[in-house]
């Protein structure tokens, strides 16, 4: 599964939809991803989890690839639409005291204006 983003109209933050299965054949072209938003400039940055079922460690890696570069230029990589089975591994390998975490992608464009 190819895996989509949508950036905002004013190129300001990216919105990368994350597939069924984070893992090992997915991670480097996540990450690849992550990478070209950041050196476009982009650090407000909403990983969509809706559709995704299950991450591995390459997975969690890719997501955290550009957090400390995104908030080092006053950005942040957050999360949305987060579904059991994951929420569950971010709690286990306490990523989910690293990510703000939203219901929906709606959601977690919003708070990158508050």
């Amino acid at each position: 599964m190819a895996i989509s983003t949508q950036k905002a109209k004013d190129g300001s933050l990216i919105i990368i939809e994350a597939p069924e299965r984070l893992d090992a054949s997915a991670s480097g072209e996540f990450r690849g991803i992550l990478r070209s938003a950041v050196e476009q400039g982009i650090f407000d940055i909403v990983i969509d989890l809706s559709k995704t079922q299950t991450v591995d460690s390459t997975g969690l890696g890719a997501m955290v690839s550009r957090i400390a570069t995104a908030r080092a230029q006053g950005g942040d990589v957050r999360l949305a639409g987060v579904q059991a089975a994951v929420n569950k591994l971010l709690s286990i390998t306490h990523l989910d005291q690293v990510f703000k975490s939203f219901p929906t992608v709606s959601d977690a464009v919003a708070s990158f204006a508050e």
